[in-house]
């Protein structure tokens, strides 16, 4: 019997907007193996480069899992991107993406399923400080010329990929058996 073992990746992206067809990516950021990865859009005529990339790191790692928190808006705002671009997407039906909110809200009886909360129940350090809507605002301010913001954009998403991997490690266990349940699903 052959044993598979899978790296854990997780992904966090942040956009200017909710919607893919108004707003735009602004970083995806990947962690695998306590190696950091991102993709940040330097200018908005880049992003095009930046989603082949990301397209071309997902072929490598289509094979592992990868923990998502939200994946149904993640995994689409990508896809949405990518076809707007041309850019092909058939690397994201072959991916094994589990959305680690789908199982806070099936496993857990929070009064909030938002990543913040739920890493505060878990009493995991998290800046709370700063949110989505903040980074659309940072994100604007780096394209007006103030370059420290990046850091800041970068900074966020590395804390929401660190608070899915320590949610994940509390919940291992029972996220595995889960898993188990969700195969076939694109997210």
């Amino acid at each position: 019997m052959k044993l598979t073992i899978f790296m854990v990746v997780f992904l966090d992206i942040e956009t200017s907007n909710l919607h893919a067809d108004i707003g735009s990516l602004i970083v995806a950021g990947f962690l695998v193996q306590k190696e950091e990865k991102f993709f940040f859009v330097e200018t908005p005529k880049m992003e095009k480069q930046v989603l082949e990339e990301i397209v071309k790191f997902l072929e490598k790692i289509k094979k592992e899992k990868i923990y998502v928190w939200n994946a149904g808006f993640d995994i689409p705002f990508l896809i949405s991107r990518c076809l707007k671009y041309g850019i092909n997407v058939k690397v994201f039906g072959q991916l094994q993406v589990f959305d680690l909110l789908k199982f806070s809200r099936e496993f857990l009886r929070l009064s909030s399923n938002r990543l913040d909360d739920v890493s505060l129940f878990f009493g995991l350090e998290k800046d709370i400080k700063v949110t989505g809507k903040d980074i659309q605002k940072f994100y604007e301010e780096y394209l007006s010329g103030n370059k420290t913001f990046k850091e800041e954009i970068i900074k966020h998403c590395k804390d929401d990929l660190i608070s899915l991997e320590k949610i994940y490690e509390r919940a291992k266990d029972l996220i595995e058996i889960w898993e188990k349940k969700q195969k076939n699903s694109l997210f």
